[in-house]
């Protein structure tokens, strides 16, 4: 019985030792699948992201409203229902891509977590600073391109930049540093040493 006993408790022992070191680990992003330059969500680099339950993305457009007071030169208004009674808090991560709806147009990324709060029971606008993946060869958003919700870009060089944004502000006068530097992961071949030194100084 004792030996029973010592075998199991070395069972739970072993048990609990690797599931610490499971939840220890960070999951690495996979590379990239699609070509520099030639951007889009991919099934092998998007990750599903869904709003709180409740929370629906109802449509985006381009936002044609003034932009100083904004993270962004080129932001995305978010239309959203909150069918539950209470306010609901949203998150939208770092890396969701919005596609729009004709090609002619880029794909549009959030470079940082943003929350609002959807108001309960009725509708809610969110002005979201995105920042354009395909800037060299298509479109931004204006008010006539409505855009879609594609899920959370998840790749290794993309996470490079997604990481030195973290909790970072974007003034007005780097607002051209941070999309160049999208432009350097998606229409090149990885965010460059040294803009990645001049985004470690933003606040």
């Amino acid at each position: 019985m004792k030996h029973a006993s010592r075998l199991l408790s070395l069972l739970v022992l072993t048990t609990a030792f690797v599931l610490l070191i499971g939840s220890s680990c960070t999951k690495t992003p996979p590379e990239r699948v699609w070509a520099p330059g030639a951007f889009e969500p991919m099934t092998q680099n998007i990750e599903t992201y869904s709003p709180p339950s409740g929370v629906t993305i109802d449509s985006a457009i381009g936002y044609d409203g003034d932009t100083d007071s904004l993270e962004s030169d080129i932001p995305l208004s978010v239309f959203v229902s909150n069918s539950n009674s209470g306010n609901t808090s949203v998150t939208f991560p770092a890396g969701l891509v919005f596609g729009p709806n004709v090609p002619e147009n880029e794909y549009m990324m959030l470079l940082k977590d943003f929350t609002f709060t959807a108001a309960g029971g009725g509708s809610s606008t969110a002005i979201l600073p995105t920042y354009g993946c395909n800037e060299d060869s298509l479109s931004a958003p204006d008010p006539e391109i409505s855009y879609t919700q594609q899920g959370k870009e998840w790749d290794k060089e993309t996470q490079k930049l997604l990481d030195v944004m973290a909790g970072k502000t974007i003034p007005d006068s780097m607002k051209d540093l941070v999309q160049e530097a999208l432009s350097e992961v998606t229409q090149g071949d990885s965010l460059t040493d040294s803009t990645k030194t001049k985004l470690q100084t933003l606040p």
